[in-house]
């Protein structure tokens, strides 16, 4: 059976890791608003996900088995500076592609977020009550409750760790850090903040499972090591071979942001894990991609 998946946000940083991903099985499609891109085994069409007639009409054109919906406005100082403009895409614009695939019976998986969590009772697993401490991950969880009040047979909640992978049109913390690494610079990490970071190819083939699974419910897709951002830091620089006293350790409090920050949101993912999940420790997953 063919299955064709529609992911949208295939221009982020996530949905650049989807890229040699389609099988003889599996057809990909993805949409993207403002970065055009052109993926040689993914069909792209531009789309603004608020804009919901545009949406229904690629559903039509396409039939899809499985929407993966990886578009948000996921930089969490910048949802606590514009809350009416995180609800407007990151909730409202959600409900409305819930909506639309529900009318379909299309199968339909949210990627949600660690930060839906305040970090205090870590590991978490997919049973722990939501209650984050910051706009954007406030969102997710509002959006996560009421994705599942909608459309209960068939939504699935993916909630995803810190990523780091190599993607230099979609650049992510990786990117800067080893950019500024190679040129000798100092970088700041904290090592009061942990999480279960995972490599952004991982997480995009744990979402293709869920996807051809179509695994309802919540599902958490994290690492497998707990870390600190300052150790996985210091990862970095053993791979690079550079002085690792390039890295100044800090404290979450030492770096002024908008958003507030739990200190650990690691995620117990052995429910995926169980399901075929197998994402990389990050020693190995980062000597493959520096």
């Amino acid at each position: 059976m063919n299955k064709k998946i529609l992911i949208t946000g295939i221009s982020g940083f996530v949905g650049h890791h989807f890229i040699a991903k389609s099988r003889p099985n599996r057809q990909l499609f993805g949409t993207y608003h403002q970065n055009e891109v052109q993926f040689t085994d993914i069909t792209c069409y531009s789309l603004a996900i608020t804009d919901t007639a545009a949406f229904i009409a690629l559903l039509e054109d396409i039939k899809p088995d499985t929407v993966i919906h990886l578009a948000a406005l996921s930089n969490p100082n910048y949802c606590e500076n514009h809350p009416e403009n995180c609800q407007e895409v990151n909730s409202a614009a959600t409900f409305h592609l819930i909506t639309a695939c529900q009318e379909r019976d299309i199968h339909f998986i949210f990627a949600s977020t660690d930060l839906v969590f305040d970090g205090k009772k870590p590991p978490y697993t997919e049973k722990e009550a939501t209650n984050g401490i910051m706009t954007y991950g406030l969102d997710k969880a509002k959006t996560e409750h009421l994705a599942e009040l909608m459309y209960p047979n068939k939504v699935t909640i993916a909630r995803l760790p810190l990523q780091y992978g190599w993607c230099e049109t979609a650049p992510n913390f990786l990117t800067n850090w080893v950019k500024t690494l190679k040129s000798g610079n100092t970088i700041k990490a904290f090592t009061n903040e942990y999480r279960t970071a995972a490599w952004a190819g991982d997480v995009a083939d744990g979402l293709l499972l869920l996807a051809e699974q179509e695994a309802k419910g919540i599902w958490h897709l994290g690492g497998p090591e707990r870390q600190s951002r300052y150790d996985f830091a210091i990862e970095v620089t053993k791979i690079l071979d550079v002085d690792p006293a390039l890295v100044i350790p800090v404290l979450q409090k030492d770096i002024k942001m908008a958003a507030a920050r739990p200190t650990d949101v690691s995620l117990n993912s052995e429910k995926a894990t169980k399901l075929g999940y197998a994402p990389g420790l990050a020693a190995e997953r980062l000597r493959m991609i520096l």
